[in-house]
C-alpha cells in the first residue's frame, strides 16, 4: 500500500517547494471572504498580523499527535477545542449546570459530566435533536474560550496560531480561519483499525461518529493543506515542521512571511 507521507499544499501555495509537499495549482474560493482567492493569496502580503491555521481531520486519521508535534516540537500556540469541552465538562465546568438539567443522569459523583451518559442522549439518528440542543449550549461556550486564546495569542506577539477544531467543515468553522489543514491516513481500513483498538468504542459507535462527520475524501478536496499520516511519526513530523516554518516564512529567503493572507483576525476584532 503507497502512503504519501506528506503534508501537501493543495491550493494558495504556490511557492511551496518542499520535497515532501506537493502542490495542486485549483482555485479554491470562501463565499464568506471573495478576497480570499488563490490568486491574491500567492501574490499580496498578510493583511493582518496573525494567521489562524484550522486544523481538523476525521476521527481516528492523527489529528491529536499532529497537534502534540505543534505544540511540543515546534512551540505553535495550539486551542484545542476538544480540550476545551472536556474542561467544560469537568466538576466547576460552565457545561456542568446546563448539560446535566437538560440530560438527567449524566452527571457524575464527583460532578463532572460522564460522557458516556451523554452519548445515550445525543449519537445516533433519533437523537439529532438532543444533539442540537447540547451544541447550543456548548458551542458559545467554546467560542469564548477560543477568543480569549486569540487575544491572549496577539498580545504574546504570535504570528501564527491554529485552532483544532474536529468538526470545522461540519459546523461552517471554515469562514472562521485563514487556511486549513486536513489531517489524513489516506486509509478508511488505517482509521477504522485504529477507532476499533480505542477502549470502549464499538463498531456501532464509530459508524455513528462517521455519520456526522465530512468524509475524509471530501475534506481533503477542500483542504489547503493535506499533513498525511498513514506513514511514520517521524516523516509526518518532519513534514509538519516544514510547512509551519513555510507558512512563518522561514527557509527560503522569500521577502513575505506568509503565503496565506492573514485577515480572518483583523476582521473579527472589527466586527
Amino acid at each position: 500500500r503507497h502512503m504519501r507521507c506528506a503534508a501537501e499544499a493543495v491550493a494558495r501555495v504556490a511557492r511551496f517547494t518542499h520535497p515532501n509537499i506537493q502542490t495542486n495549482h485549483r482555485t479554491r474560493t470562501r463565499a464568506a471572504h471573495p478576497s480570499h482567492s488563490c490568486a491574491s493569496a500567492s501574490t499580496e502580503g498578510p493583511g493582518g498580523t496573525m494567521l489562524l491555521l484550522g486544523l481538523t481531520g476525521s476521527i481516528g486519521m492523527g489529528k491529536s499527535a499532529v497537534s502534540s508535534m505543534l505544540t511540543k516540537k515546534l512551540g505553535v500556540p495550539v486551542l484545542d477545542s476538544d480540550a476545551v469541552v472536556h474542561e467544560l465538562y469537568s466538576p466547576g465546568g460552565a457545561a456542568v449546570e446546563p448539560v446535566g438539567a437538560l440530560f438527567p443522569g449524566v452527571v457524575t459523583p464527583e460532578g463532572g459530566i460522564s460522557r458516556p451518559e451523554l452519548s445515550k442522549f445525543v449519537l445516533g439518528p433519533t437523537n439529532e435533536s438532543n444533539m442540537a440542543a447540547l451544541e447550543a449550549i456548548v458551542h458559545p461556550l467554546v467560542d469564548a474560550s477560543r477568543w480569549k486564546f486569540l487575544e491572549d495569542a496577539e498580545r504574546a506577539g504570535e504570528t501564527l496560531v491554529v485552532l483544532d477544531i474536529p468538526l470545522l467543515y461540519e459546523k461552517g468553522y471554515e469562514s472562521t480561519v485563514d487556511a486549513v489543514a486536513v489531517v489524513s491516513a489516506g486509509s478508511e481500513e488505517t482509521q477504522r483499525e485504529r477507532v476499533l483498538s480505542r477502549p470502549g468504542m464499538s463498531a456501532e459507535k464509530f459508524e455513528d461518529i462517521l455519520a456526522r462527520q465530512v468524509p475524509d475524501g471530501e475534506k481533503r478536496k477542500r483542504a489547503d493543506f493535506i499533513i498525511d499520516t498513514g506513514c511514520s511519526l517521524a516523516d509526518t513530523e518532519a513534514a509538519v515542521g516544514a510547512l509551519i516554518e513555510k507558512l512563518k516564512g522561514g527557509g527560503d529567503g522569500v521577502g513575505v512571511p506568509l503565503y496565506v493572507r492573514a485577515a480572518v483576525w483583523e476582521r473579527m476584532k472589527r466586527e
